[in-house]
């Protein structure tokens, strides 16, 4: 019976130590330990893959950043060897990594850095950026005279009128003549014509821009045009011309849409924030200043408008002509 037991005994002993997860056994304990090790080791060869492949950092042209035409930017960016990887020994693009970037030409634009090992793979990385460029619109005019400053700015004289920026023309029309009662809220008083455009380009991409009165439309609703480029005539005659904030819908302009032009007689007897800031951006872009009439208490503009750019000056505005 002694020796019966004792081989019942050796039975339960060597089954416990078979038994994996639940026994005391020298070879479930080693199975338990295998996994976490093997989940190391597995993250170890990731991280040395990852480790291995060769980097590339632009910081400069930025990803969807914006310049003015003729900014001078300067290209940064390198190329790193992975840990473990063949060593680089090309980083390329056409301009070097310090210099100026090209920037003479308005448009969306791209910069690709191209990194190359020394077994020839080759890995590349590319940024898209823009080149905007706004032009003094009233500079082909001639006899051009300042006037006041209402909900727009007023000027006389003769010739083209130029697209401020890259724009897309969203109203241009011969035909919204009306009394005088609405102008500037619905119509344009006769004689007249009135053009929108929406700027797609620079600090005021999305805001729009309205010309009106005595002038004769060279652009059709719908039509994307190019800054600088003619997009009515407009005729040394009483009224005279206007150019402003418009509110991007119908013949309104922003000030007549926020409630701030004059509430008297003349919706443009005062000098609106509207107006002062467009002709801000006038006198940036080198146009003559208009003249401020009044000024109404408590107008702003709206909260997240953008502001000019700084640091130009009156000669780098000539030179953008």
């Amino acid at each position: 019976m002694a020796l019966i037991a004792a081989g019942l005994w050796l039975t339960a002993i060597s089954a416990g130590f078979s038994a994996g997860s639940d026994g005391p056994s020298p070879q479930g304990n080693t199975g338990l330990a295998r996994r976490p090790y093997e989940s190391r080791r597995s993250a170890r060869v990731a991280v040395s893959v990852a480790a291995g492949v060769p980097t590339i950092m632009i910081t400069s042209p930025t990803d969807g950043g914006e310049y003015e035409r003729g900014a001078r930017v300067y290209v940064r960016y390198r190329c790193r060897s992975g840990a473990v990887s063949e060593r680089i020994v090309a980083c390329r693009r056409t301009e070097q990594s310090g210099r100026a970037l090209d920037t003479r030409s308005p448009g969306a634009k791209s910069f690709t850095v191209t990194a190359t090992d020394t077994s020839g793979a080759t890995i590349a990385k590319t940024v898209h950026y823009t080149v905007w460029w706004y032009v003094n619109p009233l500079r082909d005019l001639t006899n051009l005279q300042a006037s006041r400053i209402d909900m727009g700015v007023d000027y006389s004289g003769s010739g083209p009128i130029l697209a401020l920026g890259r724009a897309r023309i969203l109203l241009a029309s011969d035909r919204l003549a009306g009394p005088e009662s609405c102008w500037g809220k619905t119509c344009v008083p006769p004689p007249g014509g009135w053009v929108t455009y929406r700027l797609l380009d620079g600090p005021f991409a999305g805001k729009y821009v309205y010309i009106v009165e005595n002038i004769t439309i060279t652009v059709h609703t719908g039509q994307t045009v190019a800054a600088g480029q003619p997009i009515a005539i407009l005729h040394h005659a009483s009224p005279n011309l206007e150019t402003g904030w418009a509110a991007g819908h119908a013949a309104y302009t922003l000030a007549a849409v926020r409630g701030q032009q004059c509430a008297c007689s003349d919706p443009g007897g005062w000098s609106s924030i509207e107006g002062r800031n467009f002709n801000a951006l006038l006198t940036w872009l080198g146009a003559p200043p208009g003249y401020i009439t009044s000024i109404p208490a408590s107008q702003r503009m709206p909260r997240d408008w953008p502001a000019l750019p700084q640091g130009r000056s009156g000669a780098a505005r000539r030179s953008a002509r």
